[in-house]
């Protein structure tokens, strides 16, 4: 596994390229499925499959599905999990997919503090 350097500046571009509501909703999923998101094959399958069942990406073309998860997985590879929760929880919005992007976010920083989700390095 081979881990990136972010500046604060990238960190935030790439929390903006995912999302908000994608870091909230998926980080869990994307440290679940780490190791095997370094395959680019699985990555395109992963991104065709949320094309399919995540309503809120329904308008996204397949090729933006795929920059937010790759900027999730940087995200993840900068070893910056726990930062980019911190930007879902202070991300203000009353938008629907963003309120549920912040009870998941934090309710997966006390999981990782409590060691009941295992961060990848």
């Amino acid at each position: 596994m081979e881990f990136i350097q972010l500046s604060d500046e990238q960190l935030k571009e790439h929390f903006n390229n995912a999302n908000s509501w994608f870091v909230g909703l998926y980080m869990e999923s994307f440290l679940n499925n780490f190791d095997k998101l370094s395959n680019e094959d699985f990555k395109l399958e992963f991104a065709s499959d949320l094309k399919s069942s995540e309503p809120y990406l329904i308008n996204n073309s397949i090729d933006e599905i795929k920059e937010m998860v790759n900027s999730l997985y940087k995200i993840i590879s900068a070893k910056k999990v726990l930062e980019a929760l911190n930007m879902v929880i202070l991300f203000e919005s009353d938008e629907e997919p963003n309120c549920y992007a912040y009870e998941e976010a934090k309710y997966l920083r006390e999981l990782i503090k409590k060691g009941r989700i295992k961060l990848p390095y």
